[in-house]
C-alpha cells in the first residue's frame, strides 16, 4: 500500500510540474487536416500565411509536422523562420509571413499549429488555402483561418473559422490535461480496488 501511495504522490508532482510548464504557452495545439481526395489529382499549391497590422500584438504561429504529397521546395516570404521538414515559425512583425508549398492533389495534408500571443489591442490572422495557377480550390478563398484576439476572454482569444468541409481542425489535449485524465483514472482504479478488498 505504501508503494501505491508513493507512486500516486510522484504522479501528482509530475502533473503539477507539467501544468506549470503548459501555462507558459499562450494557446492550445491544433491539428489541421485537409482532404483533397475530391479535387482529383495533379499539381496545386498549399498556402499558409500569418498576417498582422502594424499595431498588432506581438505573436507567433508555429507549424510543425507538415505532411502529405509535397512537391519541391516551398516559397517563403516575410517573417518565417525554420525550414521543412522541421518546424516553421511565422511572426507577425513587419506585416507577417507566407509560405507557398507545391503539392500533388488526391490525398490528405496535415500539420500541427500552435500560437503565442503578447499583449496589445490589434489581432493577427493565420490562414490556409489551396489553389492552382488560376483559382482557389475547395473554397472561394481560405479553407480556414484562426484569428488571434489579444485581450479577449480566454475562450475567445483564438477564433477558428472553417470555410470548407475539406479542412478539419481538432484541438490536441495539452500534456497537463492528459496527465490529469491519467491521474483521475488511477484514483478511480485505486477506489475500485479498495471496494473489492475491504
Amino acid at each position: 500500500m505504501n508503494h501505491l501511495k508513493d507512486l500516486l504522490a510522484r504522479l501528482m508532482l509530475a502533473v503539477f510540474l507539467m501544468s506549470g510548464a503548459g501555462a507558459a504557452s499562450a494557446g492550445p495545439l491544433y491539428s489541421v487536416s485537409i482532404d483533397t481526395s475530391t479535387l482529383g489529382s495533379g499539381p496545386a499549391y498549399l498556402g499558409l500565411y500569418f498576417l498582422g497590422l502594424a499595431n498588432a500584438a506581438p505573436a507567433t504561429a508555429t507549424v510543425s509536422n507538415l505532411a502529405g504529397a509535397l512537391a519541391g521546395a516551398p516559397s517563403v516570404t516575410g517573417t518565417v523562420g525554420g525550414s521543412l521538414p522541421g518546424a516553421l515559425v511565422f511572426g507577425n512583425a513587419n506585416g507577417g509571413g507566407e509560405l507557398v508549398q507545391g503539392i500533388t492533389l488526391g490525398g490528405v495534408f496535415s500539420f500541427n499549429l500552435s500560437f503565442t500571443l503578447g499583449a496589445g489591442d490589434a489581432g493577427t490572422t493565420f490562414g490556409w488555402a489551396l489553389f492552382n495557377d488560376t483559382s482557389y480550390l475547395g473554397a472561394d478563398g481560405d479553407l480556414g483561418t484562426m484569428s488571434l484576439q489579444p485581450g479577449a476572454a480566454p475562450d475567445e482569444m483564438f477564433l477558428l473559422s472553417n470555410a470548407s468541409s475539406l479542412s478539419d481542425v481538432q484541438v490536441v489535449p495539452e500534456p497537463s490535461t492528459l496527465s490529469l485524465m491519467l491521474l483521475a483514472g488511477l484514483v478511480m482504479a485505486v477506489g475500485a480496488r479498495r471496494r473489492r478488498n475491504p
